[in-house]
């Protein structure tokens, strides 16, 4: 077995750093991105132990190991997902509070749309709000979605919404 102790780098963003090395694959799921210790099998069938102790959330690209002849590679593997693309900021509110209300993690990849997990509960409340759902298949990377792990009265931050998700910030000096 293999062990990786964090991420030596990602493909994606340098590949001229990995040109010449075989390339294994280490499909993982949407929520396993974030676990800090995984035991799976790479599309080779190698066993790799990954041991992601920084807290870092794993991206598609990312290179658990290497050495001089190959290179393990994640790859995010698709999910059926909601795909809800709210008419305005009153159903955009409503539909983050409903996801929010229930601890799901949320991805709001564009300014327009909202994704999450298949929850087919969470799809029959939207239909029946008259909202419109799609149903797709999407990856989802952690490095879009929202969550929070832990909350206690010591978390001080103050969220200020603008009038584009880009202008958008958390203020982490606020009481």
């Amino acid at each position: 077995m293999i062990l990786s102790q964090g991420i030596a780098g990602n493909i994606l963003q340098h590949a001229e750093k990995f040109a010449g090395l075989n390339l294994d694959v280490l499909d993982l799921a949407w929520h396993e991105l974030d676990r800090g210790v995984l035991r799976k099998f790479t599309q080779s069938g190698q066993e790799i132990g990954i041991r992601n102790l920084s807290g870092t959330v794993l991206r598609n690209g990312d290179v658990l190991y290497t050495d001089s002849y190959a290179c393990i590679v994640v790859k995010i593997l698709p999910c059926l997902c909601l795909v809800i693309q709210p008419k305005n900021k009153i159903e955009m509110a409503g539909v983050c509070f409903e996801i929010g209300n229930r601890h799901l993690p949320i991805a709001i990849p564009a300014a327009d749309e909202v994704l999450i997990a298949y929850e087919e509960p969470l799809r029959m409340l939207f239909m029946k709000r008259g909202i419109t759902v799609h149903v797709e298949e999407r990856t989802l990377e952690q490095t879009q979605t929202l969550k929070i792990h832990t909350w206690t009265r010591k978390t001080k931050f103050k969220i200020t919404l603008a009038k584009t998700v880009h202008e958008s910030f958390v203020d982490t000096s606020a009481d």
